[in-house]
């Protein structure tokens, strides 16, 4: 299984398609995640990024804003 932390910036809220797109793009190559949103800004903040949203993936952090295709998404979940 793998464990995912979406970093959102707590002033925008969280958005909903970036959930629903690792859901499917997990669905599709038949790996288990786990999804937790994160907006607290100290919380973000231990993972030494300052772009928003990102994503954590089994703690590697990843720019959601770069790497953003269900492409990305599948090698990232690789």
């Amino acid at each position: 299984m793998k464990t995912i932390k979406i970093l959102h910036q707590s002033c925008c809220g969280v958005n909903p398609r970036i959930r629903k797109q690792i859901e499917k793009v997990a669905a599709e190559k038949n790996v288990e995640v786990a999804i937790q949103d994160v907006t607290d800004m100290i919380e973000t903040m231990q993972f030494g990024t300052t772009e928003f949203p990102s994503l954590v993936i089994d703690g590697k952090v990843f720019n959601y804003r770069q790497k953003n295709t269900d492409e990305d998404i599948a090698a990232m979940l690789a």
